[in-house]
């Protein structure tokens, strides 16, 4: 059984308890940049400040959105640091305001926080859903396995392949677009994710307007 097959028999939410209710945390940011292998050290560094984070199994960190060129990510003043956080945890969250990240060489001052609630969008993905699968076939019947789990009914798109890494630690996995989902389906696979590494932005999944290019639906 691969390692996402093992995490959804985990992370599968249990029958009869209620979802539980989650938001979108968006911290403004002020620094240059960040190397393209932050998210890493951008755990390290939430969980240091907010140590119930590691606690938090549905908690996740989006992937920070910002220019690429080949020495990193050029941040402005519209970038943000967003986190998927339980509603409970919102008021213990921005304790992350007013701090500083040390990110190796870069540095990031963190600002005010601003809540974004979860919306039950009919077509959502996530950049990346960490597999231990080698090929799109065997990535496809993981999550086909996890979303059985879980209850939910969608149609697949599978993207590229794709890893989070920075030179010394690796998560490998596919881009995922989920579509045709209905409003309670839509709501769960945000609260819950795919996949492992959510505090790294892997398995998080947001609205995604444009389905065509990621590949070709399975079913």
């Amino acid at each position: 059984m691969s390692i996402l097959n093992t995490l959804s028999t985990l992370r599968a939410p249990t029958p009869g308890v209620p979802r539980q209710a989650m938001v979108d945390l968006a911290f403004a940011l002020t620094g240059e940049q960040l190397p393209l292998g932050y998210a890493f050290a951008l755990e390290e560094a939430l969980v240091a400040r907010l140590p119930w984070l590691a606690e938090e199994a549905t908690a996740g960190v989006h992937p920070v959105r910002a220019p690429a060129t080949k020495f990193g990510l050029i941040l402005s003043r519209r970038t943000r640091l967003v986190l998927r956080i339980p509603e409970e945890r919102v008021e213990a969250a921005r304790a992350l305001s007013g701090q500083r990240l040390e990110l190796g060489e870069a540095a990031l001052a963190v600002g005010a926080a601003t809540p974004r609630p979860i919306t039950p969008f009919a077509t959502l993905s996530a950049w990346n859903v960490a597999s231990s699968a080698d090929d799109e076939a065997a990535f496809v019947e993981d999550v086909k396995f996890q979303l059985e789990v879980m209850g939910v009914r969608a149609h697949l798109i599978c993207g590229k392949r794709e890893a989070c890494s920075d030179g010394e630690h690796h998560l490998a996995g596919f881009g995922l677009a989920l579509h045709e989902l209905s409003p309670a389906h839509s709501l769960l696979i945000q609260a819950h994710g795919l996949g492992a590494g959510r505090r790294l932005g892997c398995g998080v999944f947001v609205h995604h307007k444009i389905i065509e290019g990621l590949g070709v639906d399975p079913d």
